[in-house]
């Protein structure tokens, strides 16, 4: 699957991670929280991936942990930190979860009382999503 593991690429990955989850909070007082974390192999590298949450301390403060207008408002400022932040010899991703939004799922939707098309569905469930995928990369 990965070939030849680089140890100290892998080591740098952890320690790449640790610095994110430090700099989150210091600088934009947001915690990211993780509970799963696999490593996987992509043409020409691999991959660390997280999947988690984050928070900020003042929507937990102000009560406001599940309003998904600040959430997505959040996640948007979060990921463009990200992405602008620089990791030598490690590329950032930070996206949400993109689940199987299906037909399935669609119609029991509708059944509820969903208004609206299948695009309609999909950017609701897309937008309503919680869950965050942060990919720490690197070539081999």
């Amino acid at each position: 699957m990965f070939g030849k593991i680089d140890v100290e690429k892998t080591k740098g990955s952890l320690i790449v991670r640790n610095e994110i989850i430090e700099k989150l909070y210091k600088e934009l007082g947001v915690r990211f929280g993780y509970s799963f974390n696999d490593l996987y192999g992509v043409k020409g590298g691999v991959v660390r991936r997280l999947k988690g949450g984050i928070i900020s301390d003042e929507m937990y403060r102000r009560g406001e942990i599940n309003n998904m207008k600040l959430y997505n408002e959040l996640f948007n400022k979060v990921k463009e930190y990200l992405e602008n932040l620089e990791f030598e010899g490690f590329k950032i991703e930070f996206n949400k979860l993109s689940g199987n939004y299906g037909w399935y799922e669609y119609r029991l939707m509708k059944e509820r009382g969903f208004e609206g098309n299948f695009n309609d569905y999909k950017e609701e469930s897309i937008y309503n999503e919680g869950t965050c995928i942060l990919k720490i990369k690197w070539d081999v």
